[in-house]
């Protein structure tokens, strides 16, 4: 019985945090750039595109899922040497438990990037959003409906004041990039660098339910990625942080990857394609151990990680976190030969 109602407890907690502190995430966070930073947007790609689907909790509760795509363009990145504007497009919609609480957010991204030397970067950009929150309250069991022996249906439960919120949601953040490749990324001369530091809701929209004037907490975030070519060999390794402050939430994530180039772009021709696969893991802060795989072919990209949770939910959840699916298109895949060539065509890949 202590353990059912802890188990009980622990859901009720993981719900409240999930609905009120936290936004939705994603643990391949450097596969969703745009989301953690809207100056990532359009700096290291003419045209990125992007597909996330995250599923979650579905060994101790209703299953959490959330499904994402975005697209990121840079304007006239070619013919502008000293800086060019980025723009970009995002939506994402998040269900969350038995309540079915989803939040359906559709925005957009404004940015530029400034040319600051012959390898570096500094973008800044700025992200609005149209976002949606819904509950279905008839699908919860309130305290009053115990009837002292047992759940009982027939009796009338609370009543929430709304079941939906509309607002709109601001943001900005400015990132530092850097990338050096005389010849291609493999190579002992190819690396990057990136640096950024974000702030998310920063009007505070109001989001609650029953009309108390609750509102959402500002969001911080500083991240970091540093791509390290290894000396002779086609291969890199990719350390990575995220540091994600929200009202009394606090997210920590670190991790490594290493990519091993199977086979670089032609030099003079496209008729051999660049091809990678990347293996790592990521650890997020007394909650999940995540091993990722990422598989690239030209302009695309699949990466698959899993959540092992272990926090307190250990007993329950018996490791099983959540499941993580990414799709990916790049015009240009930032990796093999040529990289580092901003003056041919749009299709020649590039690392600046």
């Amino acid at each position: 019985m202590k353990r059912f109602l802890l188990f009980i407890t622990v859901i009720s907690l993981l719900q409240t945090k999930q609905a009120f502190a936290q936004d939705p995430h994603y643990s391949q966070y450097n596969e969703a750039s745009v989301y953690i930073n809207p100056a990532l947007c359009g700096v290291a790609y003419d045209v990125r595109a992007m597909v996330n689907y995250r599923s979650q909790w579905a060994s101790v509760s209703t299953p959490y899922k959330t499904y994402g795509a975005s697209a990121e363009f840079a304007v006239k990145h070619v013919k502008t040497r000293k800086a060019y504007l980025t723009t970009g497009l995002m939506i994402y919609q998040d269900v969350a438990g038995s309540g079915s609480m989803t939040q359906l957010h559709v925005g957009g991204i404004l940015g530029a990037v400034v040319n600051t030397g012959a390898n570096s970067k500094l973008s800044f950009a700025a992200t609005g959003s149209f976002d949606q929150r819904r509950i279905s309250s008839g699908n919860f069991q309130w305290e009053n409906q115990y009837n002292g022996y047992q759940y009982d249906p027939s009796i009338q439960g609370e009543a929430v004041p709304t079941n939906q919120v509309n607002y709109a949601d601001f943001g900005f953040g400015i990132n530092y990039h850097y990338s050096k490749s005389e010849k291609f990324i493999s190579s002992n001369d190819g690396n990057r660098v990136d640096i950024g530091f974000s702030i998310y809701h920063v009007n505070t929209p109001l989001i609650s339910f029953y009309n108390t004037g609750e509102s959402q907490y500002i969001k911080y975030i500083t991240h970091g990625t540093f791509t390290i070519a290894l000396p002779r060999v086609k291969a890199n390794i990719i350390p990575s942080y995220m540091l994600m402050f929200q009202g009394p939430s606090t997210e920590i994530d670190l991790g490594i990857m290493f990519r091993y180039i199977i086979s670089e772009t032609a030099a003079r021709s496209n008729l051999r394609k660049s091809m990678a696969i990347s293996a790592g893991a990521y650890y997020r802060s007394t909650d999940a151990f995540i091993p990722q795989i990422l598989f690239e072919y030209s302009k695309y990209g699949v990466g698959f990680s899993y959540d092992l949770n272990v926090s307190q939910l250990t007993p329950y959840s018996r490791l099983q976190g959540g499941l993580e699916l990414i799709l990916r298109y790049n015009w240009n895949p930032g990796y093999g030969n040529s990289v580092g060539n901003t003056s041919g065509p749009k299709s020649t890949p590039y690392f600046k």
